[in-house]
């Protein structure tokens, strides 16, 4: 089961990131601003099992979104539909385009992340649905990404088959609507992790 509070929390730590085919560096053009989001939960499974979860396209079905192209490499894609009916290749409030960054099985996982969705999808979104800020296309799409998440999975001490998911989503501006995202996601992690945690806890 998920531990019974998510620490929340601010953080810039720095990790080491992979290169891509040819030497391609792909952290090129992205800045740790020091404004991210930390968030920690403890959750019944192995850490190989949750690992799976976030690296596979039926993991991420399980708990995460309806649809997933995921190529489990450096420089791979991590493409997430999350309205698949709309939007069938997260072109708009998705992840197209998306790559690994970093890929340690059972250890760690980096990945690139929009925090806008496009003023188009507005147009189309299911009734209900949440989104981040919209913004034109051409703001969401800017070339680099430049936001990424960091997972680390590191087995409890103690208590075998547990193991404490650190989640960091760095690269955040500052400004309207950098700042109406970086409140988003506080909350959109928090449920991502919280959904995890029951995955989880039901077994395979």
């Amino acid at each position: 089961m998920m531990s019974a509070s998510i620490a929340l929390a601010a953080s810039a730590a720095v990790l080491l990131h992979g290169a891509g085919a040819a030497g391609e560096d792909l952290m090129a053009g992205k800045v740790d601003t020091g404004r991210a989001i930390s968030l920690e939960a403890t959750v019944d499974a192995p850490a190989s099992t949750v690992f799976t979860l976030w690296t596979t396209q039926a993991g991420i079905q399980s708990f995460f979104a309806p649809r997933a192209v995921i190529d489990p490499r450096v420089g791979g894609r991590y493409e997430i539909a999350f309205f698949p009916q709309v939007d069938p290749d997260g072109e708009s409030a998705g992840t197209k385009g998306a790559r690994i960054l970093r890929f340690e099985p059972d250890r760690a996982l980096s990945f690139e992340w929009f925090t806008f969705v496009s003023r188009d999808f507005r147009a189309v979104a299911p009734p209900g649905a949440t989104s981040p800020p919209v913004v034109p296309a051409a703001v969401r799409n800017t070339r680099p990404i430049p936001t990424w998440v960091d997972l680390s999975l590191e087995a409890v001490a103690g208590h075998p088959g547990k193991t404490h998911v650190r989640l960091t989503h760095r690269g955040f501006g500052s400004g309207t609507p950098w700042d109406e995202s970086f409140e988003y996601f506080w909350r959109a992690w928090a449920t991502v992790l919280g959904r995890l945690g029951a995955r989880c806890s039901r077994g395979a």
